[in-house]
């Protein structure tokens, strides 16, 4: 899976590319990053970051695909590869569930791009036995909870103080 690659066409026609993040992707993850608007940051990290450090591109971009998976989807702009959003899983200590996240440009918000992750990672995840999706989400991140309501997945909600704990059942579609 490490190899991942596959190619997609969004809903207004536009191709994209859907892959596996690699570790030589640091500074594409970076800029991914520093395009995210303060509310999508903060709706992705529950607050307010800067940036990602060294530590954080590694932890993002290193990974085994068993535990940890990332993929981007891509485009190309200007002659070079740009990540418009990223989507990962990290396996739970259960094994058979997974915390799921997302992160796509606000250009590029409500064009399907999250919807396209999930059902990547998703396809991924069943391969290697996660029957089981989570996610912690603000309840004012109503992009979101549309992505996974509207994601065809038998959909759990539980809401705590302002965040919605999401739970989806990679079983039943």
């Amino acid at each position: 899976m490490a190899n991942y690659l596959v190619p997609e066409i969004l809903r207004d026609g536009t191709a994209i590319l859907v892959r596996a993040i690699h570790p030589d992707d640091k500074e594409r993850l970076s800029q991914h990053f520093q395009g995210l608007s303060e509310q999508s940051i903060y709706n992705r990290f529950f607050g307010p970051k800067r940036s990602l450090g060294e530590d954080d591109l590694r932890r993002l971009t290193e990974l085994d695909f068993v535990n940890h998976v990332g993929l981007a989807v891509t485009m190309e702009c200007d002659g070079a590869e740009r990540f418009i959003g990223v989507g990962r899983y990290i396996r739970k200590e259960d094994l058979a569930s997974a915390e799921v996240a997302f992160a796509v440009l606000d250009e590029y918000q409500g064009r399907g791009i999250g919807t396209l992750l999930l059902k990547h990672l998703a396809k991924i995840a069943r391969s290697r036995r996660i029957r089981k999706f989570t996610a912690e989400v603000l309840g004012s991140n109503h992009q979101m909870l549309e992505v996974f309501a509207n994601s065809g997945f038998h959909v759990h909600d539980a809401y705590d103080t302002g965040t919605v704990h999401v739970s989806l059942d990679l079983d039943a579609v």
